[in-house]
């Protein structure tokens, strides 16, 4: 065998070997990965006792040291539920679990927050959890003899890949006593602009109101714990505000006022204007030409100052019918008239905690965005605020929402669920006009109004609860909903508008409760298979156009319940009429009137 090919055959074998290495390693099961992390506790003056457990972990639960915090002392709490926690990645499902019960041994309230401190930990997901909400960075508020369970979960969020970074958790615990007499402040951004009232010493759980005055022709913009625009946080946009003091609140707030504005140059992708004094800023315009996902920056500079985006101005993004995403920053309080009007490849967008409200038309014919979270923070939604999004599916409408503007969800053809939560007294007129695809709908016990052609037009709408509190029903509050089988119309009704259930064809049962003294021309005309009306006792009268404007022909059984003194008001002219036996013309009191022609 010649030198060159042994020294090739040495190589092959060489290489042969080493891949036999390589891949040796590689099918070796992964080694357990080492989570490292630590829980702090700052507490004083509080007496309450600490227990807790490690589940998940290699080698099963471990019981954590009991802790005792007493008399403004903080135990040794080094190496409690610290060190390395290790998990197979190979194993399904992983999890790390630290159980955590606080109990309070005083005769005060005691509050316990929990904070990560690290925050995102690569492939690592998090949770604080009480019950089933996640309360990390929130007080919890803990009465005497009484405690509270945390869980603090850690999860891979893709198993087999290795964890980067550590988690760290502080425990705070404050007493009740801790919580009096605590100074807020209020402070104006520059006292030549205007004057601000309120401030003081309060205890926790007692409500703070705050006011400002704006000076001359000066402008007041928003409340904000910062004069810095990288950590200000917008609070109110109210020239007065009040809120209930917690542990969480910050201690002093400034009442931002304006005198000066200026614009950044037009051609930009963003043009904004600039409130000088405030250091606040508005997306005013947006180049049409902008495509794809965008996100607004939270903070912009301008002649070498920088600028916290508060809110997005009237039609910002008018036709911008090439973007596809957008993500709106925290801070913003505010989306304007038209903001995103005709932005019809708009997809997904993102709305912060902290808007409060959202203009007319804000979204209108947004026709491919398919779903939207709107923040707990909002009260109102404007007039055609989602009109014509056709691909929406659903939306959860916020608590704090009070009323649904104009036409707010008009045409928005795809819309199959809504919540509209306690709270909205008034839906405005056509506020869901041609939802074609809603198909039931809860309203809420504080609804007191239901505007004209509110769900006009919904089709498939097959059932719809009035609340108790609602008085009046607008004209075409429900035509052509045709789905509908059955309504009940309850007690504090006081007036239906015209044609309010006209051409609902699928109603077959229909009961009055309310004492209705306005029941306007056909009300309920058209609904051709109405075969049963039911008059509660709180019915004294009905108007004479019910039966003559309506064209019920079908209808042949009328249930006047105990209770109610009508009387003496003509049945319907068609067919003939029976009651206990007996031939009825016209209503004498309560019982059941039925017509003897039809079957």
């Amino acid at each position: 065998m010649s030198l060159k090919t042994k020294l090739i055959s040495s190589i092959s074998a060489f290489v042969l070997v080493l891949a036999l290495l390589v891949v040796g390693v590689f099918a070796l099961p992964q080694a357990n990965v080492p989570l490292r992390g630590t829980i702090n506790f700052q507490a004083t003056s509080v007496y309450a006792e600490i227990t807790g457990t490690i589940s998940g972990q290699e080698g099963g639960q471990e019981t954590l040291p009991k802790l005792e915090f007493s008399n403004g002392q903080t135990p040794d709490t080094s190496g409690w539920a610290n060190g390395d926690l290790v998990f197979d990645p190979n194993a399904s499902p992983i999890q790390i679990q630290i159980a955590i019960n606080v109990k309070n041994l005083s005769e005060r309230s005691l509050f316990v927050k929990v904070d990560d401190l690290i925050g995102a930990v690569t492939n690592l997901t998090k949770s604080v959890m009480v019950g089933a909400e996640d309360q990390e960075g929130a007080y919890v508020e803990v009465l005497p003899g009484q405690s509270v369970d945390y869980v603090i979960s850690l999860s891979p969020t893709d198993e087999g890949e290795p964890v980067t970074g550590e988690y760290n958790y502080l425990i705070t615990l404050i007493d009740e006593s801790e919580a009096q007499d605590i100074e807020i402040q209020a402070k104006p951004n520059m006292g030549t602009l205007g004057s601000v009232s309120g401030g003081g010493t309060f205890d926790l759980g007692e409500t703070v109101e705050l006011t400002a005055t704006a000076s001359g022709s000066n402008k007041f913009l928003a409340w904000a714990t910062s004069l810095t625009p990288n950590t200000m946080e917008i609070v109110s946009t109210s020239q007065t505000y009040s809120f209930e003091l917690s542990p969480d609140s910050p201690r002093t707030y400034y009442a931002l006022f304006n005198k000066t504005t200026s614009t950044s140059p037009t051609g930009e992708d963003l043009v904004y204007t600039f409130y000088n004094e405030a250091k606040l800023a508005s997306v005013t315009d947006a180049s049409t030409s902008l495509s794809g996902a965008l996100e607004i920056p939270s903070v912009v500079s301008s002649g070498g100052s920088s600028y916290k985006v508060y809110s997005i101005g009237s039609q910002a993004f008018y036709g911008c019918s090439s973007l596809t995403s957008i993500i709106i920053p925290e801070g913003v309080t505010s989306i304007g008239l038209s903001a995103f009007y005709r932005c019809s490849s708009l997809t997904e967008i993102t709305i912060p905690e902290g808007v409060t409200s959202i203009g007319q038309a804000a979204f209108d014919d947004c026709s491919g965005l398919t779903s939207i979270t709107l923040p707990s923070t909002l009260t109102s939604i404007g007039s055609n605020a989602f009109s014509e999004c056709r691909g929406l599916t659903s939306i959860t409408i916020p608590e704090g929402v009070t009323s649904i503007g104009i036409r707010a969800f008009i045409s928005c053809s795809d819309l199959t669920s809504i919540i509209i939560p306690e709270g909205v007294t008034f839906i405005a007129d056509g506020a869901f006009v041609s939802c074609t695809s809603l198909t039931s709908i809860t309203l809420p016990s504080t609804l007191t109004s239901i505007g004209s052609s509110a769900f006009q037009f919904c089709r498939n709408l097959t059932s719809i609860i009035i609340p108790e509190g609602v008085t009046s029903i607008g004209t075409g509050a429900f035509q052509y909903c045709s789905g509908l089988t059955s309504i009940t119309i309850p007690e504090g009704v006081t007036e239906i508008g015209s044609s309010a259930f006209s051409g609902c064809s699928g109603l077959t049962q229909i009961t009055i409760n309310g004492n209705i003294s306005t029941l306007r021309s056909s009300a309920f005309r058209n609904c051709t298979n109405l075969t049963k009306l039911t008059l509660g006792a709180n019915v004294t009268s009905i108007p004479s156009n019910l039966f003559t404007d309506n064209n019920l022909t079908n209808l042949n059984e009328i249930v006047v319940e105990e209770g109610s003194t009508l009387k003496d008001v003509e049945l319907p002219r068609y067919g003939k009429w029976e009651k206990d036996g007996g031939t009825a013309t016209s209503f004498k009191g309560a019982g059941t009137y039925t017509r003897t022609d039809i079957q």
